[in-house]
């Protein structure tokens, strides 16, 4: 069997609700209840990770980060700037045109590339959790990560939002989905039947959902006609 090539792109969880692309380029951070996209390839003015943003969900994130695959990696004028420091060679003092060091002086080195001064930043904090994540019980939580990691392997749009709908309103949001995609792969021209059939009883397993018609006292309605004979 041919092995799985992983999509570069596709995002896996770091935790604290921060995300990653397989090829480590680019994190997706939450910030103040957005998204934000840290380039690791491209820089901004101060020689930092370009970030990009902020979005208003996880999939105008995951968007940014396809159109920025396509745009070629800048560089940051403050790492010019410093290359030419390095490069420069440090000024000699002279007396009647002619170099000297004064009595007791220390010859100073040319400059290079480990004399350059490199300020090192306190790593940031991981930032938090949703809030609505916050408030679920230990066990609820780790059931909502798992969720949103399901959802976002899945490629649902905005995965976080119907985790929150499914676990915390009471709404049926996941398998609402699995239908949506099961009706799409039907087809404008599938029969009634065979939208019935569907309705009637189904799953999905790359959503970890299924879903099946029932009375108004939730008994079962099995149909009669079998999937064989509907077109």
């Amino acid at each position: 069997m041919a092995k799985k090539i992983e999509d570069p792109g596709s995002l896996k969880r770091l935790g604290g609700g921060r995300w990653q692309t397989r090829d480590e380029r680019f994190t997706v951070e939450p910030q103040s209840g957005t998204w934000v996209v840290l380039d690791a390839e491209q820089a901004d003015d101060l020689g930092l990770p370009l970030v990009r943003g902020p979005f208003a969900s996880l999939t105008a994130a995951k968007a940014a980060i396809d159109a920025a695959r396509g745009t070629e990696a800048a560089v940051s004028p403050l790492a010019a700037k410093v290359a030419e420091h390095v490069d420069r060679p440090a000024p000699v003092p002279t007396r009647g045109g002619r170099p000297y060091l004064a009595r007791g002086a220390t010859p100073v080195p040319k400059p290079g590339p480990s004399s350059v001064p490199v300020a090192l930043e306190p790593p940031a904090p991981p930032p938090a959790e949703p809030e609505w994540i916050q408030r679920l019980e230990p066990a609820e939580r780790a059931r909502a990560h798992a969720l949103i990691e399901t959802l976002t392997a899945a490629g649902a749009p905005d995965p976080e939002t119907i985790a929150e709908r499914e676990l915390t309103g009471s709404v049926a949001a996941v398998a609402a989905l699995a239908v949506e995609r099961a009706l799409d792969k039907l087809g404008p021209d599938a029969g009634p039947a065979a939208v019935a059939a569907l309705l009637a009883d189904g799953s999905a397993a790359d959503l970890g959902a299924s879903w099946r018609l029932v009375d108004g006292h939730g008994r079962p309605i099995v149909l009669s006609r079998p999937r064989s004979a509907i077109p």
